[in-house]
């Protein structure tokens, strides 16, 4: 388990939505999984839209701007960012928290911030090597995702295993 808090923006989320195993993150991160309000709106309308199956997200800790640098950096990256990634930089920076995301121009923003970052395939990754899941049942996982439209930079997870 996890024991550090990370916060995971909606490319994350909608992925293992989307395959119904947001129980892989639950099992990985437990209380430590964190979102922002907006990271959630952004699911909500998702689903709304049936652009995402409908999930328990109850055990999700949500976090929110606090502080005026939280505030003046989700102004800062909102220029070039949506309000979710947005909101978890910021977050991120201010707190020195892990961001999960799969969004390229977060994730170089994120670098550039050094703020660490991992997303989907280092979650998959992870579940493999804490035995959540075998090998074959990620690689499954990650060509179901990819079915519904996730762009994995990979084909399979066995070059990291």
């Amino acid at each position: 388990m996890v024991k550090s808090l990370v916060i995971a923006d909606n490319t994350v989320i909608s992925n293992f939505a989307l395959v119904k195993r947001e129980d892989i993150l639950c099992r990985i991160f437990g209380s430590n999984f964190c979102v922002t309000q907006e990271v959630l709106t952004e699911l909500k309308r998702g689903e709304e839209r049936k652009v995402v199956p409908n999930r328990d997200w109850t055990w999700v800790r949500v976090l929110e701007l606090q502080s005026p640098r939280e505030s003046a950096l989700f102004q800062l990256f909102s220029a070039s960012l949506g309000k979710g990634e947005s909101s978890c930089l910021s977050i991120a920076a201010s707190r020195n928290l892990k961001m999960l995301t799969d969004d390229l121009d977060a994730r170089k923003l994120a670098y550039r911030s050094g703020i660490p970052v991992s997303g989907t395939i280092g979650i998959l990754v992870q579940a493999v090597r804490t035995e959540i899941l075998s090998l074959s049942e990620a690689n499954t996982l990650l060509a179901d995702m990819m079915s519904k439209g996730y762009f994995s930079p990979v084909d399979t997870l066995d070059e990291f295993l």
